[in-house]
């Protein structure tokens, strides 16, 4: 394939990823907002806003993000590599043990895990990767690093995958936006001009440049590859691939045997030309790894979603109910005079600002056909507005299967044991999480097993 091959592959992949992650990636980024403190609607928050009325937000979605993400920084994950059977050695599952084990500590990897796995109970997904790195600027050899990917959005995976740590997938992106002077800055020689706006899938996140910064993507792709493996008498296995016939009968093989695979390619594009590539990756899995929150199938769609997604509608509750219940309270002294006319014959400027200051007495004209100034007594909040403002903060916990004992607050138990019970209610609504979690890092585990020889 020619780099305009490429490249055209790559744009209509990336074209067909946005196409089939819009709708799940704007509600991600809802949910991501939601959380970050965004709870009300725009046009409510401007309404209120222009008539001096109370918007507070009381953000209670953190707490149920830390139940997941807390646990997992308690019980740090790692990976362990453990013989599969008789054959295996057990001496180098432990040798690769103690690798993988120096690699995540020289990565401090577990900030990549925790990254994934937040990402994952806000917005439905997160990812972290594996690269190599030179082990210094005079040097040649190379180390395994696991790097976390702060942004969930950056990653776009091939739509046909179906593996929850897209192990299947034949292509992926991962993307980033550098503003255009700094893409000057790395590629001098490369073309600013002819970028498109949107492209055919439409929307800002598929536009390759918009004047300011230009979308540089990694484009690692799986390639078919065809070996032939030769069976000796020893019981190897070795790779033929290439050799004549009289080099594969100087081996003296048992049997030979075609074996279809594939190697991965990286390519660095910005849309319209290639910037770097190929790069033959040294393993044969691409290095992204997934962290998935939770997955519902609906026939051929997929909704994928966090612990924030459900609990949006009882948080805005809450934080309407509150506002209206400052709102209430802090009028209440307000309340207006009823004075006659007369009373306040040449004070109108003094009593015009007794709400608004704290004036120690209000000078008032005799009226003897009424009795003296009095305040007309304000109406108390209704019940009604606490209660709906609790239950709304019951059904954040149910629908976020994090309940009071888990949150650290006291109940109504007593032994120890009614304790960890209902504390098990909590690990238990929030399991999948750190199940998808441990899940990719098997994965990960995976990769790194095929990389470090």
């Amino acid at each position: 394939m020619t780099h305009d091959d490429i490249l055209r592959e790559a744009r209509a992949r990336f074209e067909r990823a946005h196409g089939a992650e819009r709708e799940a990636r704007a509600e991600a980024l809802e949910d991501l907002k939601f959380r970050a403190g965004e709870q009300w609607p725009d046009q409510v928050l401007q309404e209120r806003r222009a008539a001096g009325r109370p918007v507070l937000t009381l953000n209670r979605m953190p707490q149920f993000v830390r139940q997941v993400t807390g646990e997992i920084r308690q019980n740090s994950p790692a990976i362990v590599v453990r013989p599969v059977d008789g054959g295996t050695d057990p001496a180098l599952a432990a040798t690769m043990t103690g690798l993988i084990r120096h690699i995540e500590q020289a990565s401090d990897a577990q900030v990549a895990y925790v990254t994934a796995a937040e990402s994952a109970a806000v917005c439905g997904v997160g990812h972290f990767r594996i690269v190599t790195e030179y082990a210094g600027d005079d040097a040649f050899e190379q180390d395994i690093r696991i790097r976390r990917i702060a942004n969930p959005f950056a990653v776009w995976w091939d739509p046909d995958a179906q593996e929850m740590t897209r192990e299947d997938a034949r292509w992926c992106f991962v993307t980033e936006r550098l503003p255009l002077a700094d893409f000057k800055a790395r590629w001098p020689a490369a073309r600013t001009a002819g970028f498109d706006g949107p492209g055919e899938g439409g929307g800002e996140e598929a536009r390759w440049w918009d004047g300011d910064c230009v979308r540089v993507a990694e484009y690692w792709v799986k390639r078919p590859v065809v070996r032939r493996l030769a069976l000796l008498a020893g019981g190897a296995t070795v790779d033929a691939t290439g050799l004549d016939e009289a080099a594969l009968a100087a081996l003296a093989p048992v049997r030979t045997r075609r074996a279809e695979g594939h190697k991965v390619e990286r390519w660095l594009l910005n849309g319209v030309e290639i910037l770097e590539g190929p790069v033959e990756w040294a393993g044969r899995h691409i290095p992204i790894v997934p962290v998935i929150g939770e997955e519902v199938h609906v026939g051929d769609r997929t909704v994928r979603h966090g612990i924030v997604r459900y609990a949006k509608d009882p948080q805005r509750l809450y934080n309407y109910w509150r506002s209206t219940a400052a709102e209430t309270i802090a009028l209440a002294p307000k309340a207006p005079w009823l004075v006659t006319p007369r009373q306040i014959e040449g004070q109108k400027a003094a009593w015009e600002g007794a709400n608004r200051g704290n004036p120690a007495y209000l000078p008032f004209n005799p009226d003897p056909a009424a009795p003296p100034p009095q305040r007309i007594a304000p109406a108390w909040p209704p019940a009604a507005m606490f209660q709906e403002a609790g239950i709304a903060a019951e059904d954040m916990k149910a629908v976020t299967g994090i309940h009071d004992a888990s949150l650290g607050a006291p109940g109504n138990e007593i032994s120890g044991r009614a304790i960890l019970a209902r504390q098990r209610e909590g690990d238990t609504g929030t399991y999948a999480y750190i199940d998808n979690l441990a899940r990719a890092i098997r994965q990960a585990g995976r990769i790194l097993i095929d990389l470090i020889p």
